[in-house]
């Protein structure tokens, strides 16, 4: 039995651990000229702004975990990504101890340069392309500390994606 059914989560009790349910997300990391595309949103929880790769939870009418990326890629940056060119690199848990929220993570290469126009102007407010190195000064400042980006990167590198 659910303690909280809300639009997002449900909360529950089971065997003495308080667990959410979560419906899951996709996020992509886009690459460009040697350069990784963030977007800067606020972030109601945590009442501040945050620079993060462009993500999305997994709606009811989405077929799976790709078509939440082109959806949410599109909608956060106003790029068309071609479905064929996504490179699928994994899912992470978020937070296993408590919730079983998978957020799948997907990779594209842009071959062109792009005009980049967010679509949910209430909630992105700066989508910017960084060099390598502007990103990690942004990690060792501790400016990026959202952790599916930091884990995309990783994911990334251990590719040889990036």
């Amino acid at each position: 039995m659910y303690i909280f059914d809300g639009n997002l989560l449900k909360l529950k009790v089971e065997e003495g651990y308080e667990l959410v349910e979560h419906p899951g997300a996709s996020a992509c990391i886009i690459y460009f000229d040697n350069k990784i595309l963030l977007v800067r949103q606020y972030r109601k929880a945590l009442k501040e702004y945050t620079w993060e790769i462009p993500a999305g939870k997994i709606d009811k009418s989405d077929e799976n975990p790709k078509s939440t990326v082109l959806r949410e890629v599109f909608e956060e940056t106003g790029i068309n990504l071609n479905e064929s060119k996504l490179i699928y690199l994994g899912k992470i848990y978020t937070t296993p101890g408590f919730s079983n929220e998978i957020i799948h993570i997907f990779f594209y290469k842009l071959e062109e340069n792009q005009d980049l126009k967010p679509q949910q102007l209430d909630e992105i407010s700066e989508v910017k392309f960084f060099s390598k190195s502007e990103f990690f000064d942004l990690v060792r400042n501790n400016e990026i500390k959202d952790a599916k980006t930091l884990s995309s990167i990783s994911m990334a590198i251990a590719h040889n994606l990036i």
